[in-house]
């Protein structure tokens, strides 16, 4: 019998404690616009090659061979109003093309770019959400072999110029 009566009183007491939660009041604000935020001029900053095959999941930066002194570092330009890319690049394997179109596999949250051009589509993961007042954006490629087994995941990272 006093087991019931502690059992009741704890139970009523926690009851009491979750009835006293404060109202949310107030808006979370406008939501932002994704596709904007991903347009404009980036810069390459670094280049991470990774092994998801390795135990380790080692990362390798090979920043190196884009990045050289005295060039020009690799830039993408997204145009938002007409959903079309252009690459400049000086130094380093040009994986994107030089131009084409872009979409993007959801407006609200993207998680893909996709880039394409006359001879190719590319796919593209998101590193992270780039909103218009973010200033890095993260591409990665995932090279995969035909038979589906993925074998190098290539880490690009931009900055907003």
């Amino acid at each position: 019998m006093k087991s019931v009566k502690l059992f009741l009183m704890i139970a009523l007491t926690a009851g009491l404690f979750a009835g006293c939660k404060p109202e949310i009041t107030g808006e979370l604000g406008t939501q932002s616009d994704k596709l904007q935020g991903m347009g404009g001029t980036w810069e390459l900053t670094s280049f991470i090659q990774k092994d998801p095959n390795n135990p380790v999941l080692e990362e390798r930066d090979l920043s190196e061979f884009y990045l050289v002194s005295g060039a020009e570092p690799m830039r993408i330009n997204l145009d938002v109003a007409t959903q079309t890319y252009s690459v400049t690049i000086t130094e380093g394997k040009n994986f994107f093309g030089t131009n084409g179109t872009w979409k993007v596999d959801d407006n609200l949250a993207p998680s893909i770019i996709t880039l394409m051009n006359s001879t190719d589509t590319l796919d593209l993961f998101l590193g992270n959400m780039v909103l218009p007042t973010t200033n890095n954006m993260g591409l990665q490629y995932h090279r995969v072999c035909s038979d589906g087994f993925k074998n190098v995941i290539y880490k690009f990272n931009f900055q907003r110029i």
